[in-house]
């Protein structure tokens, strides 16, 4: 959501901390690939502008506004920018739309999240962040196959109770942003694309500026007790060679008659767990440590696909 773009015309997962990530795409017709759906003239655009959409000119500064003074904002992610912000308009295409995947909809709990639905977008997260409350919110969730969902122009607003103070939206790409979770000492980001990725985290510093912060290199899981190397995107093979040296210990997964899993067995990847012919082609993968298990899942159908989520089952 750019607020300095011009208008445009007018994926659920929940993404818990140390529990990691619970895909719930679906099964497609045999050898069906995931497919991200058409976009239009509003998916090509990064986002949507807050402060010019529907013709409305840029709001007013936060720190001008009554009340408080606007918290500083930080970014340190590509592809993200963080900006204060005072005014939320409504969504393009007004009241009355539907989204394209209603499972990616949640219900707007606080009143931040009340205020944003109120203004005619689909709210997909929510979560605390010290006195401050991040919304994440969209205007276009188009559905995909397999049971994937599409966030094209996803947003975080920063609300003090009801006051919008900061806006997180993407810049150059569609999908930059999807959706949020509460973590440990901050919120999760996750993208708008098919499947879902972490693309950051939001913290409140002791200082009081609010900062958008690269995933961490080593994430610390189950009170410290645990800590998960940044494995994201990695072959398994290089993977499980990362989660040995951090004390994870695969365990051995079941006698399988799957083609699949038996050549990634023969290539030493024992854990492998189950695989999915279809759809994205998921492979599970398991491991056991001091801090509890860890799960492992892998997209693509290669000989040794990449590492797209895990999650972690503390003891």
């Amino acid at each position: 959501m750019r607020p300095d773009a011009p208008l445009p015309d007018p994926a659920r997962s929940r993404h818990p901390g140390d529990a990691g990530l619970r895909l719930r795409a679906g099964r497609g017709a045999a050898g069906e690939a995931p497919r991200r759906p058409r976009i239009g003239r509003a998916g090509r655009a990064p986002a949507l502008a807050l402060g010019l959409m529907l013709g409305l000119p840029l709001a007013e500064p936060a720190g001008a506004q009554d009340g408080p003074p606007a918290p500083r904002v930080a970014s340190a992610v590509k592809n993200l920018r963080f900006v204060p912000l005072a005014a939320l308009p409504r969504a393009p295409g007004g009241a009355g739309r539907q989204a394209g995947c209603p499972g990616e909809v949640v219900p707007a709990q606080s009143e931040a999240a009340q205020a944003v639905a109120a203004r005619d977008w689909f709210v997909t997260g929510e979560a605390a962040l010290g006195r401050y409350r991040a919304v994440s919110f969209a205007s276009d969730l188009q559905q995909g196959t397999s049971g994937t969902c599409f966030i094209a122009d996803g947003n975080v607003g920063l609300f003090d109770g009801t006051r919008l103070v900061a806006l997180v939206y993407g810049a150059g790409r569609t999908g930059a942003v999807g959706r949020i979770a509460a973590r440990a000492g901050g919120v999760r980001l996750w993208d708008g694309d098919l499947p879902p990725s972490p693309v950051g985290d939001l913290t409140l510093r002791p200082d009081g500026t609010l900062s958008l912060e690269p995933l961490p290199a080593v994430e610390s899981v189950c009170g410290g007790r645990g800590a998960v190397p940044a494995i994201r995107g990695q072959p398994i093979d290089t993977a499980r060679a990362a989660l040995i040296a951090a004390g994870w210990t695969p365990v051995k997964g079941p006698p399988s008659d799957d083609a699949r899993e038996r050549d990634l067995a023969r290539r030493g990847v024992i854990e492998v767990d189950g695989c999915s012919g279809t759809g994205l082609a998921y492979c599970s993968f398991r491991y056991a440590g001091a801090a509890g298990a860890l799960s492992v899942t892998t997209t693509g159908d290669g000989d040794l696909p990449e590492v797209h989520e895990y999650g972690v089952t503390c003891r």
